[in-house]
């Protein structure tokens, strides 16, 4: 699941303003309102940019975040909490296979972890799948899936694939972890920074430049309302100190690169605050 650039321009949509807002609140109640990570909610749901051959040419932008000024996050002091940490995790690239597969990479890193010797184009083919089609007209899209539901599109990039969110991801890890499998979408930026303390890296969903959406796409899925930022991306985060966390990148294929502790959670915050990994 990676990003492209966008295809339509969103600066056409009428009353753009209410579809962000909407957007946003759909995706902070994420973890209720949705079946997966997009759109599982009966009226709006959040999805991922996608619209050229690969997901939008801009899902996973190559910019290097920790260049970027962000505020600093005042971390909450946790007692059982040590103030650095960092799991040494090989980085996988989710290209050249799948351009649009940041999610199962993301997820192969983790499980190979945690022990388990499966690769990024095995979990490419065992994700679950929403095979909708895309509806067209005239450039904008008006159907297609939901990926709270499964992937959605082409995860090579040959045509044009988009993403899938936590619940889809968390059957898929389910199956090789079991029980030990947790879903942490919803829970506070704290809690993520804990799973790594305690030796467990944690998939992801955040911007390609850990930035917050400016642009967002929607289309009808079955019904429902999917609501999209344009720039969408899932890194595994392995890492923190002070003034940083720290990613492994499958698009900039960057291990442990480094985010401003501010700049990640808002931007983690905007994708529905997603996030999966096991015990």
């Amino acid at each position: 699941m990676d990003c492209t650039t966008p295809g339509h321009p969103v600066d056409k949509i009428e009353g753009i303003n209410s579809v962000r807002q909407t957007a946003i609140a759909t995706l902070t109640a994420w973890g209720v309102l949705l079946t997966g990570c997009g759109a599982a909610a009966p009226q709006t749901e959040q999805s991922q940019p996608f619209p050229s051959s690969e997901r939008l040419s801009s899902k996973h932008p190559s910019s290097e975040q920790s260049a970027i000024p962000a505020p600093r996050l005042a971390l909450h002091t946790n007692t059982a909490r040590p103030a650095q940490a960092m799991l040494d995790i090989p980085v996988i690239a989710q290209n050249p296979e799948l351009k649009n597969g940041c999610e199962v990479t993301s997820l192969a890193m983790l499980l190979q972890h945690a022990g388990h010797s499966v690769d990024k184009m095995t979990l490419a083919r065992q994700v679950k799948k929403d095979r909708e089609p895309i509806v067209q007209q005239n450039g904008d899209i008006k159907k297609w899936g939901d990926p709270a539901e499964g992937f959605v599109g082409d995860m090579t990039g040959k045509k044009k694939g988009f993403a899938v969110y936590n619940k889809p991801l968390e059957e898929l890890l389910r199956h090789y972890m079991g029980e030990r499998t947790v879903n942490l979408t919803g829970e506070s930026y704290e809690t993520l920074l804990d799973s790594v303390a305690a030796g467990y890296p944690v998939v992801i969903w955040a911007t390609g430049d850990f930035t917050p959406p400016t642009e967002w796409e929607y289309w009808d899925s079955d019904g429902k309302q999917i609501v999209v930022p344009f720039d969408e991306h899932a890194v595994l985060l392995v890492g923190y100190d002070e003034t940083y966390a720290y990613v492994n990148d499958p698009l900039t294929v960057k291990k442990q690169r480094r985010v401003a502790h501010q700049a990640l959670k808002n931007s983690w915050e905007a994708l529905g605050k997603q996030a999966v990994t096991y015990r």
